[in-house]
């Protein structure tokens, strides 16, 4: 009966140790699941696996960039105001003549356009004196002689696309309004 005994104390011994194995193991396991979800939890997590998103926050999703068209026009198709000139570089620009005469009629919208879209770095005079110009890289003084001969084409090719520093006003300003623009500026040439 002693033997029994003491086979059962070795029995419970040995049942006391493979739960404390058992219960570190579990302890462990635990833990590297608690610092595996807190590691991962800080990651840059984009919210997408693959090609699948699970997620969709407002300051992150897909969106359309600035100055990008939603849809492609379909092929063929022209504008309402009619096609718009395709001008691959500002040297092909400067082969395309302004289709819009200067006339007293024109040059009040002229000169508002230019004073809306110009004068804030260009200045009234075109001299490249605008408030803008104070802060930023100062703009070119377009009176210069430089500027009197070169073609309308390449203003306007400026002008739709941007140079340098100047943005782009493709959106902002139509075709019509861009060679008034122009006009404009070949009137305080003039002066």
């Amino acid at each position: 009966m002693m033997r029994d005994y003491c086979s059962f104390k070795a029995l419970a011994a040995r049942r006391r140790k493979r739960r404390k194995v058992l219960l570190r193991s579990l302890y462990l396991f635990a833990a590297i699941m608690y610092t595996a979800l807190t590691i991962s939890g800080c990651g840059n997590d984009n919210g997408q696996i693959g090609d699948f998103r699970y997620r969709s926050d407002m300051a992150d999703q897909p969106s359309f960039h600035k100055h990008e068209d939603p849809l492609p026009p379909v092929k063929g198709t022209v504008p309402v105001a009619g096609k718009e000139l395709a001008i691959s570089d500002s040297l092909a620009a400067t082969r395309v003549a302004n289709p819009v005469e200067r006339t007293p009629a024109n040059a009040d919208s002229s000169k508002f356009l230019y004073e809306t879209y110009c004068t804030p770095c260009h200045g009234l005079s075109a001299k490249g004196d605008g408030l803008v110009a104070a802060k930023f890289q100062r703009p070119p003084d377009l009176t210069t002689q430089k500027y009197r001969t070169t073609p309308d084409g390449y203003f306007y090719y400026v002008i739709r696309n941007g140079r340098l520093i100047m943005p782009s006003y493709y959106e902002s300003i139509k075709s019509r309004e861009r060679w008034l623009i122009v006009n404009h500026l070949r009137t305080l040439q003039d002066k």
